[in-house]
């Protein structure tokens, strides 16, 4: 559900944009569109580009054809207002920063994967914000008036909204560096953690025998998994894991929580049922 809200707010954020140019096109001037053109066609096909390669690793060649078709066409509809300069402009600004935000998601090593996402999402949407600034700039000038519609603050707020969700949003991952729990060992479990909870959140472990726990942390904060009852604690900073082997010898109900301030009451909390199979 977050994912689909910030892609909700990152469409409006550019949107606002797109419709400025279309609104005041002839007071905005062709240099300007150019600029502009230029500007979100790269800056959109470098973040589309980036995101898509990340989650989705093993298509790289069908994610940096999307991405420039997608920077591309942002290009283009950017600069259809002003002129033909300025559409192919947009075109081969947007193909280009598809084609290099592919490659900057791929060459991103796996533990360093959420921290790059979140430095994209804040260039993408500060770019974002001084292009609203240049566009209402040459507005005042040309009206000589600073009108509601010019002021930057709503789009500001907009932009803030955004990324402070996009920090606390972590993405899971297709990357089998990262999750090796389609290869662990069948005495191994896996317990990802993010902002904030566990996953999974109920976990089923038989008695009296040796199970090794791994907590992989795919968020951007530390996380820690501490099993209420037992002397049971792993930690693990983002982009790592870290493992320790456990032994329930009495079956019951334990409850494992991540003792970071205000992380429990986040809802980082997690059920272990120590039950016969």
């Amino acid at each position: 559900m977050q994912s689909i809200m910030l892609g909700v707010v990152f469409i409006v954020l550019l949107s606002w944009l797109i419709l400025y140019t279309y609104l005041f096109k002839e007071k905005l001037g062709n240099m300007v569109g150019m600029v502009l053109a230029m500007t979100l066609g790269m800056v959109v096909g470098l973040s589309t580009g980036a995101l898509l390669a990340i989650l989705y690793p093993t298509f790289i060649f069908e994610v940096t054809i999307i991405s420039m078709l997608i920077g591309g066409f942002i290009g283009v509809i950017s600069g259809y207002p002003f002129s033909l300069v300025a559409i192919l402009d947009g075109l081969m600004s947007g193909i280009m920063g598809g084609m290099m935000g592919a490659m900057l998601g791929v060459m991103i090593t796996p533990e360093y994967q959420n921290q790059l996402l979140s430095i994209m999402s804040l260039l993408t949407v500060g770019i974002f914000f001084f292009v609203y600034l240049i566009q209402t700039s040459e507005l005042v000038k040309a009206y000589q008036r600073n009108s509601f519609f010019f002021q930057p603050l709503p789009y500001f707020l907009v932009a803030c909204f955004f990324i402070y969700s996009f920090h606390g949003y972590s993405f899971v991952l297709n990357n089998e560096m990262i999750d090796h729990s389609s290869h662990a060992p069948k005495n191994e479990l896996m317990i990802h953690a993010s902002e904030y909870d566990f996953g999974p959140e109920q976990i089923k472990i038989p008695p009296n025998e040796e199970v090794t726990l791994t907590l992989l942390n795919t968020g951007l904060e530390e996380h820690d998994f501490e099993i209420k009852g037992l002397d049971y604690h792993l930690h693990a900073k983002p982009g790592t894991s870290n493992s320790q082997r456990v032994v329930f010898e009495k079956p019951g109900i334990y409850e494992a929580i991540c003792t970071l301030p205000g992380h429990k009451e986040a809802g980082m909390v997690a059920t272990i049922l120590v039950i016969d199979s």
